[in-house]
């Protein structure tokens, strides 16, 4: 055979195993969040690719596009420390800054943003924080869970009442638990019952930024509630028909 023919049909059966290098996602978790005054909408999704490579974070899409996972247009940032909005989305993020590894236990935590950087997506002004690793890791809390009696929501934060602690061997009682919305993730089954809330709650000084808190709770209700109790603004949903991205 000719070695040249030979070539072709060799690059052409790695070009088709390969898919053309457009990698297939296969999506686990996708949640969606509209944003006040646009026609845009914030995704969180997490999906796993060829070779078990993994991708998660924040992508915002017009609300009449369909979502995939493109990773040249996922936000530069960890968690939201504000209610995404028409104007600004802010968040947060972390880089060594020579606390990373070995260095870690011998290096000084600081609190205040490292760096700043002001970008446009999709018209809406992004806000990233950068902030040492060792200083944002000190104020990030463990996992905790609670089963509350009732709640209450506000414009910019929700409360939950008569909360029992079911993480710890210490059976932790809270009489009300407020935390901040724009990060809140809300699980519901096929009839749409809430059967979980997710919450991660970023606290930054008012003056500095300085991280004071960094909080990840998951809820569970004692009595049941509906999607449609609460209100989209600062609420991501979870979307139900996740499925395999070519």
């Amino acid at each position: 055979m000719n070695f040249k023919i030979f070539g072709l049909i060799l690059s052409l059966i790695i070009l088709c195993s390969c898919g053309f290098g457009i990698t297939e996602w296969r999506i686990d978790q996708l949640y969606k969040q509209k944003i006040e005054g646009t026609s845009n909408v914030i995704y969180y999704f997490n999906a796993w690719g060829g070779r078990d490579s993994n991708r998660s974070g924040f992508i915002i899409l017009d609300s009449t596009k369909h979502f995939q996972v493109e990773v040249e247009n996922i936000l530069p940032i960890y968690h939201l420390s504000q209610i995404p909005n028409q104007n600004n989305i802010e968040g947060i993020t972390h880089e060594c800054y020579g606390t990373c590894g070995d260095p870690y236990y011998k290096s000084i935590p600081i609190f205040k943003p490292m760096k700043v950087n002001i970008s446009s997506e999709n018209g809406i002004k992004l806000t990233t924080r950068t902030y040492q690793y060792k200083g944002y890791s000190e104020h990030e809390r463990g996992l905790e869970r609670y089963v509350f009696e009732k709640f209450k929501e506000t414009k910019d934060s929700l409360f939950f009442y008569n909360l029992n602690d079911v993480e710890s061997m210490n059976g932790i009682h809270l009489d009300e638990l407020k935390v901040k919305k724009g990060e809140i993730y809300l699980l519901s089954d096929k009839n749409d019952n809430i059967g979980k809330i997710i919450v991660d709650d970023v606290t930054l000084n008012s003056r500095t930024n300085s991280i004071e808190k960094i909080r990840h709770v998951t809820l569970t209700s004692k009595n049941k509630i509906r999607n449609k109790d609460f209100s989209e603004r600062g609420i991501f949903r979870e979307i139900k028909n996740k499925n395999r991205q070519d």
